[in-house]
């Protein structure tokens, strides 16, 4: 009878073991790598990132002041692709969706007021040396392999001629499936302030893995085991 209790008790331990690491073990020692893209054919990309149990990842650079909401361009193609800063973000590889939050700051030189757009899907067809414009606030005409998905529009409104002063730091979180994304980085100043040149900044990107079923089964059940082992412990 001795040997059923201990081996209970074994197995009770043994999931409560399993699930805390599946759920919160695993994925704090992921991270987000970025390295520089290879030779591309279509879009430019300064950045690619990647990550297979989320994580957190951070990248420094520059652009222009202007370059995600110009007044002066038509509506649908307000940013400029030569001065933002594009990602390739690569979570095809993750098992379960997740939450990303990309956070955008002012770097330490300029005055730039950070915005960025997300979408699904990376560019490798056309390239822009001809479609210096793109549309930051649905899908781009010329990129048929990107797909809209959000934006962040900060001091000049989606059309960058709102006034206002704007924020230093913009966040927004996204919930995302496991696939390729692209994000673009760039400046939308209140129309009124005209600046100008090229200004630097600083955007983290942090993938939360959202827990598997059977991740979040096994941790509940290892509980269980526990609470059994603890109250067999304290009635004996």
């Amino acid at each position: 009878m001795k040997s059923l209790i201990t081996r209970k008790r074994s197995v009770g331990l043994g999931l409560a073991a399993l699930g805390l690491w599946l759920v919160g073990a695993a994925p704090s020692h992921a991270h987000i790598a970025f390295t520089s893209p290879g030779p591309e054919t279509g879009l430019t990309y300064e950045f690619q990132g990647s990550t297979t149990h989320g994580g957190a990842g951070s990248i420094s650079g520059s652009v222009g002041a202007k370059s995600w909401g110009e007044p002066n361009n038509p509506v649908g193609a307000k940013g400029w692709t030569h001065t933002s800063n594009w990602v390739q973000l690569d979570l095809s590889q993750m098992h379960v969706p997740g939450v990303l939050t990309i956070t955008m700051d002012r770097g330490a030189t300029g005055s730039l007021f950070p915005a960025f757009s997300l979408y699904s899907g990376w560019e490798n067809d056309t390239p822009d040396t001809n479609n210096h414009t793109f549309n930051n606030t649905g899908d781009i005409s010329w990129a048929d392999d990107l797909t809209y998905i959000g934006h962040v529009a900060n001091a000049g409104g989606q059309n960058g001629t709102a006034n206002g002063t704007g924020l230093t730091s913009v966040s927004q979180q996204f919930y995302l499936t496991p696939g390729l994304y692209s994000i673009a980085l760039g400046g939308n100043p209140a129309f009124s302030l005209g600046q100008t040149g090229i200004h630097a900044f600083n955007a983290t990107f942090d993938v939360a893995a959202v827990p598997i079923p059977a991740a979040a089964y096994l941790f509940g059940t290892g509980l269980i085991g526990l609470a059994g082992f603890a109250r067999r412990k304290f009635s004996a």
